[in-house]
């Protein structure tokens, strides 16, 4: 098994955070360090790209109101416009190629940032397997495997096998 390699910094941070970040490392029950390398990973390689992609952030209930107040045709549209164009955009702009590898890490970071649902992904030589569980209901499950299917053709131009239920999606792709 391979290490990672560590550093140690110091630096001062306010009181305030300090209890705060004390107090989530015990719900966590994680140590500080662990929190604040999670923190840092986080920053580093999510929330700083974010910010510079310009990203918005909405609440869940915000979002499943977005969607019931759509038909199901608009909420096709509305999937693969913004699956077909700016997922491709911010993998290039983080990763610099378009590979099912960076698709496959973009899809991971996006459900594990964004809130969408709970993501497992499975990768081969051959294929990778997305699976989401989600809260959003059968609209949600619509807009989802619009989503990945969108993405999947506009970076790799490949199809998708996408399996839906209710509160889940499966979406499988070749590599």
């Amino acid at each position: 098994m391979k290490t990672k390699k560590t550093s140690t910094i110091t630096f001062r941070i306010d009181e305030k955070y300090e209890k705060g970040l004390r107090k989530e490392a015990e719900e966590k029950r994680v140590s500080l360090n662990t929190l604040a390398n999670q923190i840092f990973g986080d920053h580093v390689e999510y929330d700083q790209f974010m910010k510079k992609f310009g990203m918005v952030e909405m609440s869940k209930g915000s979002f499943k109101d977005l969607l019931n107040s759509l038909d199901e045709k608009n909420i096709l549209n509305f999937a693969k416009s913004i699956g077909s164009t700016e997922p491709k955009d911010f993998i290039l702009f983080k990763w610099k190629k378009l590979t099912p590898d960076s698709v496959s890490e973009f899809i991971k970071m996006y459900f594990e940032h964004c809130g969408y649902g709970m993501c497992d992904m499975q990768t081969n030589d051959s294929t990778s397997e997305v699976s989401i569980h989600h809260d959003f209901g059968k609209k949600g499950s619509i807009f989802l495997k619009a989503f990945l299917e969108a993405i999947v053709q506009s970076s790799l131009e490949r199809d998708s096998d996408v399996t839906i239920t209710d509160n889940s999606v499966t979406l499988q792709f070749s590599n």
